[in-house]
């Protein structure tokens, strides 16, 4: 088509508008209805029933929009009456080279969503367009987009039926015509009255329209009917009479209230009591009360459009409690926990003993820096520690480290273990601030300096008391080291606390599942990501937890010695890991082990977490080959690092090698660690904790364990285990 057939074409079309007499004429409740619909419909904050002229789009009807007007030039319906036969869909108008740079997306409203329906009369011209927007990217379903052309369909028959009434209006002195045009408008009214019908039947929002003062339940979709449980014989009674239920709830005075002042009324969740299939039951909904006015603008109906979101508020309300037990764990936790942000190391939260242990109260910190709450601080290198786990992102652990701290407003010098923890929101995610955990073992420091005090006057003592000074000398070095063991159990709360977090992380684990599951589709790729990411972390924190219970058992759990058969022991932790063996199609060659004295269940576990690091630690794509030999060795053959609690002048030497991927021997002081790793989690799966396990077994037994690697060669883990154990 030339430009001089498109200009003659434009010049007809708004011929056509105009004859219908609609641009700048007054709001109209059949149109606002119409719009009010499409945006419950098409689940969008703005509809608008648009015409287009030679210079501006107007608005008949702006529900969620307070303009009435724009420029022709910035006008997203000015596009979508170039085809009167194809919906315009614009997902997101951001990146669309038409509109990227349009000042009603560049600035307010900010669209970036747009879906319009061109509004065709009978002669075929696009008059305009009914169209919904969002600030947000979205798709219309199918169901949507032909509601949204029914509805268009319907404000043109309203069009129509306004150039009818003008007609009748300029031409009452031609009867017939009169009253041809009268039938015609009785049947457009007739049509526009099946189409709203039709309109609320096909709804996907639960939607029904209350008739008279009376509220004569007129029309009710099929979700509408679910809703109420009663089956359709509710059409045609008053909503007091379908509903009994309802009386002493809050609705019916609502909607009679609304009826009276002609004012719209929206909800969000509100709970209702509802008598579904005999059974009465209370349900949540998001709905709004619309009156529907009659040519003289008096409220003859009201329009209900309800949304049950029971699940959501059921679901939220099941969050919020468990966000409170946790809180309530934090809040009650028998060791110092506070959180700093990164922003001049300000408390976000502190908990009553970390207030007890610093001498304030934690609303004397929450909301101060660090340095400024606790002035006294300054110089003693906390604040620089607390930078460098925020720089590097790795904690740190630190034992009975002096602080001076004022408390009952005198300065103390006291000792504390210590862990600066980094905080993310979530895994990779940047560091937003640090958790500080903190244990006061003032008393155990002073008790073990008084305990080396009274050594030193032992040693001092005549020699004829030496065979006695020896003995207690012993007697304090053991008392000593059962303290620091005790110590280090207490400096990992997480092993008191452990049982404690599987209840609610087993709650936000099965929250997740069920929002993935029954809002997956609502909520889009990158709330699914969320999700996804939650249910991970959640996983990676229930192993953690094993792990660490795993650790404190080992730690705490009272010993039950006897004769164990090494063979057994080590063909049970094999049995155990079957699958991983197969699935890896390892190659296990062992060698003859002998008889000891031990616990059986602690010496399963500790070769089945060497054997399991030994497949796992094996690059994919290579075959796991792991060695396990064992000799006999005199106490003066043990190694330098090896310092055994044990009496026994014998050990079994115990080795499990592997061609695996090995480890930089710098950090053989770390590997044995809690929480230590030298790989990436993506890289090998773990928590750090099995290897702490082993050597707390081979401690509890009275031996060692250590280890040797060439990097990419392999490495190998050598146990030591006494052959006479005291039971």
């Amino acid at each position: 088509m030339n430009d001089t057939s498109a200009q003659l074409d434009e010049r007809k079309r708004i011929d056509a508008l105009k004859k219908y007499n609609i641009l700048d004429s007054l709001p109209e409740a059949d149109y606002d209805a119409i719009t009010q619909l499409a945006s419950y419909i098409c689940q969008t904050p703005v509809a608008l029933i648009s015409f287009v002229d030679e210079k501006r789009q107007w608005f008949k009807s702006h529900h969620g929009f307070d303009k009435i007007e724009t420029s022709r030039e910035v006008a997203f319906c000015a596009y979508n009456i170039l085809d009167p036969s194809t919906p315009l869909v614009v997902e997101d108008a951001r990146v669309d080279e038409r509109f990227a740079n349009n000042p009603l997306v560049t600035g307010d409203p900010h669209i970036v969503f747009y879906a319009g329906v061109p509004l065709v009369n009978t002669d075929g011209y696009a008059l305009g367009s009914l169209c919904v927007i969002d600030q947000e990217k979205r798709q219309l379903t199918e169901e949507q987009l032909t509601a949204l052309g029914l509805m268009s369909r319907q404000v043109v028959s309203l069009l129509e039926l306004r150039k009818a009434n003008n007609l009748l209006s300029a031409s009452q002195e031609q009867s017939r015509v009169e009253g041809i045009e009268k039938d015609k408008t009785r049947a457009a009214l007739a049509d526009s009255e099946a189409l709203f019908r039709m309109l609320i039947e096909e709804a996907s929002v639960a939607t029904c329209l209350f008739m008279g003062r009376e509220l004569i339940i007129d029309i009710a979709n099929q979700p509408m009917i679910d809703i109420w449980g009663k089956g359709r014989a509710v059409l045609g009674k008053p909503l007091s009479i379908a509903l009994p239920e309802l009386e002493g709830q809050p609705f019916l005075a609502i909607l009679d209230e609304v009826f009276t002042s002609g004012v719209p009324y929206e909800a969000k969740s509100i709970p209702a009591d509802l008598l579904v299939d005999g059974v009465l039951k209370t349900s949540y909904f998001d709905f709004t009360y619309t009156p529907l006015r009659n040519a003289n603008g008096e409220v003859f109906a009201i329009m209900d459009m309800a949304v049950d979101v029971t699940s959501q508020v059921l679901l939220r309300q099941n969050l919020e409690a468990s966000q409170q037990q946790l809180l309530r764990m934090f809040e009650q936790s028998p060791v110092g926990i506070a959180i700093l942000n990164t922003d001049r190391h300000t408390f976000r939260m502190a908990n009553p003993f970390y207030g007890k242990l610093v001498g304030r109260t934690p609303q004397e910190l929450i909301g101060r820096p660090l340095l400024e709450a606790l002035p006294e601080l300054n110089g003693q290198g906390f604040d620089q520690l607390i930078d460098q786990v925020i720089e590097s992102g790795e904690p740190y652990v630190a034992n009975e480290v002096a602080a001076q701290l004022v408390r009952n407003q005198q300065l103390e010098t006291i000792y504390v273990n210590f862990t600066y923890q980094p905080a993310r929101e979530f895994d990779n995610a940047p560091i937003t601030g640090v958790m500080v955990v903190a244990i006061d073992v003032t008393q155990q420091v002073l008790s073990r300096r008084n305990i080396e005090l009274s050594e030193l006057r032992y040693r001092n003592l005549s020699e004829e008391l030496e065979e006695r000074v020896a003995w207690r000398t012993q007697e304090l070095v053991t008392a000593n080291q059962d303290l620091l063991r005790s110590n280090d159990n207490l400096q990992q709360f997480a092993y008191v606390a452990s049982h404690d977090l599987q209840e609610p992380l087993r709650k936000i684990q099965s929250f997740s599942s069920l929002l993935k599951n029954k809002l997956g589709s609502e909520m889009g790729p990158e709330g699914m990501d969320y999700l996804s990411r939650m249910s991970a972390a959640g996983e990676r924190m229930s192993t953690l937890i094993k792990d660490l219970l795993a650790y404190s058992q080992i730690s705490t759990r009272q010993q039950s010695y006897g004769e164990v058969a090494l063979n057994t022991v080590v063909a049970e932790a094999l049995n155990n890991l079957e699958w991983q063996i197969q699935e890896r199609q390892a190659r296990i060659m062992l060698s003859d082990l002998p008889v000891i004295n031990g616990d059986a269940s602690q010496l399963r576990q500790l070769f089945q977490n060497l054997l399991s690091n030994a497949v796992k630690f094996t690059p994919d794509g290579t075959t796991p080959q792991v060695v396990v030999n064992c000799d006999i060795c005199d106490r003066t053959e043990l190694p330098e690092e090896i310092s055994p609690n044990s009496q026994s002048n014998q050990f079994c030497k115990i080795s499990i090698s592997d061609k695996g991927v090995g480890f930089d021997t710098r950090y053989l002081d770390r590997i044995f660690q809690v929480f230590q790793r030298l790989h990436g989690k993506n890289e090998f799966p773990g928590t750090g904790v099995g290897l702490a396990i082993c050597q707390r077994v081979v401690e509890n037994h009275g031996g060692g364990i250590t280890a040797s690697s060439v990097h990419n060669q392999g490495a190998t883990f050598t146990v030591y285990l006494p052959i006479e154990t005291a039971a």
